[in-house]
């Protein structure tokens, strides 16, 4: 088999992966590559120098394409294109397919969701919850676990016999056993 025969082998196998792969985690497996081909260049101080010093940047501004491409117009018709070619950048790191999880998929970090802010007061005749309340809906932390302080001490969901609390975060319905009494200090956290 000649040269010109193995390379385009190589090709095939490698666009057939890629096609497996979503472009989420073409653009993952990118970035992860950028820092391991840094690393390594790194280490030809020690082992001498690789053949390619500038890898990291070319995985970076094509990945960076990538990225745009995908955040502007997801459908674009030649994404999978400039995928492929970035995954091609990225095959000799392998690590990075197992670092991102064998090429399964990652759950993405959105930084734009917020947790609700705590509800914090003390209790009077006209605050959240008012003296001889013992329940109250908490719409804005729906979905969420939360954490009750009760005068700066953590409270139970368990029944102790003193004072605890129960939380339905579908019904958003929150309920102290032991009610609200006057100039008590609540504080409770969506988690």
């Amino acid at each position: 088999m000649t040269g010109l025969h193995t390379w385009l082998l190589i090709k095939i196998h490698i666009s057939k992966m890629a096609n497996q792969l979503s472009i989420q985690q073409i653009i993952n497996i990118a970035n992860i590559s950028q820092y391991l081909s840094a690393n390594n260049i790194a280490e030809g101080v020690f082992w001498g120098a690789r053949k390619i010093p500038t890898n990291p940047r070319i995985i970076y501004m094509e990945n960076a394409s990538l990225q745009w491409m995908y955040n502007v117009d997801p459908t674009n018709e030649s994404l999978r294109l400039v995928a492929n070619y970035v995954y091609s950048l990225c095959i000799g790191n392998l690590r990075a397919r197992a670092i991102s999880g064998s090429g399964g998929s990652v759950s993405p970090i959105n930084p734009n969701v917020s947790i609700p802010v705590p509800v914090e007061f003390v209790v009077t005749g006209s605050s959240f919850m008012i003296d001889g309340q013992a329940s109250v809906l908490i719409p804005q932390f729906a979905g969420y676990n939360v954490m009750f302080n009760r005068n700066n001490i953590p409270q139970t969901m368990v029944d102790t016999g003193g004072s605890w609390f129960t939380w339905n975060k579908n019904t958003t319905l929150f309920t102290v056993y032991g009610a609200a009494s006057l100039d008590e200090l609540f504080s409770i956290n969506a988690i």
